[in-house]
C-alpha cells in the first residue's frame, strides 16, 4: 500500500498559536479551539484545490507538535498524497494569500470566495472568543489574525448582487438537517454546483428531487460579474421527469389522431417539406 511521505520538512510546518481571554486565566475554550482548527483545515484544504482542481487532493496535514500551554499552540506538517506535488507550495500559497488579503494587494474574485469565507471564521472572535491569534512556523514570519484582517476579509470579495430567477439541473448532495437545509444544483453546462437553501416548508419536494432534473426559483445570489449564482434562496422546486420516463416517438403514435386534416401523415410531411 502507497503511504504519504512524512519526512519532516520545516518549510511546510505551520503553527496556529491561540490565547485565551482574562476570564479563563488565558486559557481557550474548547468549542472555540476545535472551531479554529476546522477553519484552519478548510481554509488549506481549499488552498490545495485552488491550485490543483484537476488532480483532486494533493496535499494533507498531520499534527507534528501541540503544546496546551497558555497560548495554545498546534503545529501541522504539510505531507504529500500525490508524489508529483510538494507540500510547501499549498503552504505557500496559503500564506502569500493570507498576507496580501491583509495588505489589501491581491484581486480577489469569485473564486476565491470558499477561501475568504474560511479564514472569516478563523479569525472571527478576537477580543471575545480569544485575544490574540497568530500563524507563524520554523521559517515563516508571525501573520497576526487581527481585527486588521479581518476588516480586510469583510471586504475582499466582490459585490454580491440579487435576482429573482430560476436554475435548472440535476439536484445533489442533499442536506435536511440543520437551521439551513440545503442540495446542490449541477447545471447541464459551466461545471459548477449551486448551492439551493431551502425552509422546512419544501423539505418533502426537495427530498424528492434529488438525482431528478429540476427547476429551482427563488432569489439568486451572485458574484459581481459570475455568470452563475452561487446561492439560490428557494421559493419553489418543480421536478421534471427522468429522460427515461419521457415518451418516445411510438407513444406518440396515434395522441393527435386530427392533426393532419384529410391529408396521410406522409402526405403532410411532404406539403411541410415544399413549403421549405
Amino acid at each position: 500500500m502507497n503511504r504519504p511521505d512524512t519526512a519532516a520538512n520545516e518549510t511546510s510546518v505551520l503553527r496556529l498559536h491561540m490565547e485565551g481571554v482574562e476570564e479563563l486565566d488565558g486559557n481557550v475554550r474548547l468549542g472555540a479551539f476545535i472551531e479554529k482548527l476546522a477553519a484552519l483545515k478548510a481554509a488549506l484544504t481549499e488552498t490545495d484545490h485552488l491550485r490543483h482542481k484537476k488532480d483532486g487532493a494533493s496535499v494533507d496535514f498531520v499534527v507534528s507538535e501541540l503544546s496546551h500551554n497558555s497560548p495554545a499552540m498546534i503545529g501541522v506538517t504539510a505531507i504529500r498524497t500525490n508524489p508529483e506535488v510538494d507540500p510547501k507550495v499549498v503552504v505557500d500559497d496559503f500564506l502569500r494569500f493570507l498576507s496580501q488579503v491583509g495588505s489589501r494587494s491581491v484581486e480577489v474574485n469569485s473564486d476565491h470566495a470558499k477561501l475568504v469565507g474560511h479564514l472569516r471564521k478563523l479569525v472571527a472572535g478576537v477580543g471575545e472568543r480569544f485575544s490574540r491569534l497568530w500563524i507563524d512556523g520554523p521559517t515563516i514570519a508571525p501573520i497576526h489574525l487581527d481585527a486588521a484582517i479581518a476588516s480586510a476579509l469583510n471586504e475582499a470579495l466582490p459585490d454580491i448582487r440579487h435576482e429573482f430567477g430560476t436554475v435548472k439541473g440535476v439536484v445533489k448532495r442533499y442536506s435536511g438537517v440543520g437551521k439551513q437545509p440545503y442540495f446542490k444544483v449541477v447545471p447541464p453546462v459551466g461545471g459548477v454546483e449551486i448551492k439551493c437553501v431551502f425552509p422546512q416548508s419544501l423539505l418533502i419536494e426537495a427530498a424528492g428531487a434529488v438525482e431528478h432534473n429540476a427547476t429551482i426559483e427563488g432569489t439568486l445570489k451572485y458574484y459581481e460579474d459570475d455568470l452563475w449564482p452561487f446561492e439560490v434562496l428557494v421559493r419553489g422546486i418543480a421536478v421534471h421527469p427522468l429522460d427515461v420516463d419521457l415518451p418516445g416517438l411510438l407513444d406518440l403514435r396515434g395522441s393527435a389522431p386530427h392533426a393532419t386534416g384529410e391529408l396521410s401523415a406522409a402526405d403532410f410531411v411532404r406539403e411541410l417539406r415544399n413549403e421549405w
